[in-house]
Order: C-alpha cells, then structure tokens, then sequence
C-alpha cells in the first residue's frame, strides 16, 4: 500500500513539473508571436468565413413554433 502511495505521488509531482514546463513554452510561444502577422491572418479568414456563409433565413423560432402547433393537443 505505501508503495503504491509513492509511485502515486512521484507521478502527481511528475505532472506538476511537467505542468510548469508546459507552462514556460506557451508563453515564450505567446511572447515570439508576431502580433501583427497574427490579426491579418485572423482577419483574412474572418472575412472568407463572411463571404463564403450560408445565410438562414429565420432564426429558428419560426421552426420552433411551427414544431409547438403540431405538438399541441386540442381541447
């Protein structure tokens, strides 16, 4: 049992290490990132993701009232 406790712990601390690792790379990714570079591409494929939308023609709630008339019992 005591054992099985340390291997336990010693993978807990492994993952805690490796955590601040994971930790350090994402920010020095996030500080090496070009801004700039970063939005434009962002934007160019905003603004192919508007132009190339399918447009829906209600909102939804048409559909659900036409769903709610047929589910409703008469009295």
């Amino acid at each position: 049992m005591e054992n099985e406790k340390e291997k336990l712990r010693a993978w807990v601390d492994g993952w805690k290490e490796t955590g601040k690792v994971l930790e350090e790379l994402r920010r020095n990714k996030i500080k090496a990132a070009n801004t700039i570079t970063s939005i434009q591409v962002l934007d160019s494929a905003y603004r192919s993701a508007i132009r190339n939308r399918q447009t829906n023609p209600t909102s939804g709630l048409v559909e659900f009232h036409q769903l709610m008339n047929r589910l409703k019992i008469d009295d």
